[in-house]
């Protein structure tokens, strides 16, 4: 059985004790009271992930995002994630299109959403669709959540706010792109590791279809969450031996790049608890650098190009 990871966890973050707690703590009291009246599509978006106990209030933020910038790609996923919660009755933003499918549609090389209507297909107790989905998934050329846009979206509205020490800021940055949970990694596990499908006959076909998505997961996901549960999932659907074990040298592969990623990335959160001025504007600059970095190319491949850099 694969334990399904979420949010920080998944992304091997840990949340430390900071001098800064007081000063975050006011400037998400602030955030929520300007970000109430958002006018633009970013900080439209910037509310609907801010908000976390109205779904109503969240969607009604997601869909003015999406509708001002069609084809921005983390508008889209947002709203599709969002309108995936069981709300009843179901809020207009996702009444009037189905936003999953609309992802779908306009992100077509991108295997999340489809594993993602996988998931859902499932619930529904449609078999047949739910393993030509997933089937569909290991075709796909990528996988992204876009969890590596998130720190330079956020950033690129804290660091113009007045006032705030730029560590506070730059580390609410990555305190609020870290937040929430993996949209993928539940409908992921009820698909390809729990093993509670009844109608046998299926099994081969959704077991084959898993291995071969896993598979793709793990070479082509954008994040090293992505990755590595790609590759958990291989090795839990090998067909044999032998692919069991490609699977767990896959596997053994993406968490040595990890490693190597951290030992490489300047350690920029530390430098955010210094007493030294200095040091906290080269953390900031080193984070923005890096938050630039992985929006532009994904986690994974911005890590491989601070590994190549430290090697030169």
């Amino acid at each position: 059985m694969i334990r399904t990871p979420t949010g920080a966890e998944a992304r091997g973050d840990v949340a430390p004790a900071t001098r800064w707690q007081a000063d975050l703590d006011r400037l998400d009291a602030d955030l929520r009271l300007r970000l109430m009246s958002a006018s633009d599509p970013a900080t439209a978006w910037l509310a609907g992930e801010l908000e976390d106990t109205d779904i109503e209030s969240q969607l009604r933020h997601y869909a003015a995002a999406r509708v001002a910038v069609p084809n921005d790609r983390v508008y889209l996923a947002s709203l599709g994630v969002a309108c995936m919660q069981p709300v009843r009755p179901v809020q207009p933003p996702c009444d009037a299109v189905d936003r999953l499918a609309d992802w779908a549609r306009r992100d077509a090389d991108n295997g999340v959403p489809s594993l993602l209507l996988a998931g859902r297909a499932q619930k529904r107790g449609e078999a047949d669709s739910a393993a030509s989905f997933v089937e569909q998934v290991a075709l796909a050329p990528r996988f992204d959540d876009y969890w590596s846009e998130r720190p330079a979206r956020w950033w690129a509205y804290l660091r113009a706010i007045d006032g705030v020490d730029p560590a506070v800021r730059a580390k609410a940055a990555a305190n609020y792109a870290a937040a929430g949970d993996l949209a993928w990694a539940l409908p992921l596990r009820a698909l390809c590791a729990d093993d509670r499908d009844k109608d046998r006959e299926r099994v081969p076909r959704m077991r084959t279809a898993c291995a071969s998505a896993g598979a793709a997961m793990a070479d082509r996901g954008a994040t090293f969450a992505l990755r590595r549960v790609g590759a958990r999932i291989a090795e839990i659907n090998a067909a044999d031996d032998k692919a069991r074990a490609l699977a767990q040298r896959r596997h053994a592969a993406i968490l040595a790049t990890a490693a190597q990623c951290a030992q490489v990335t300047p350690d920029f959160a530390a430098a955010f608890e210094s007493a030294a001025a200095a040091e906290r504007a080269k953390g900031v600059e080193q984070f923005a650098a890096w938050a630039s970095a992985a929006a532009g190319e994904g986690e994974v491949r911005a890590c491989e190009r601070y590994i190549a850099a430290a090697r030169k």
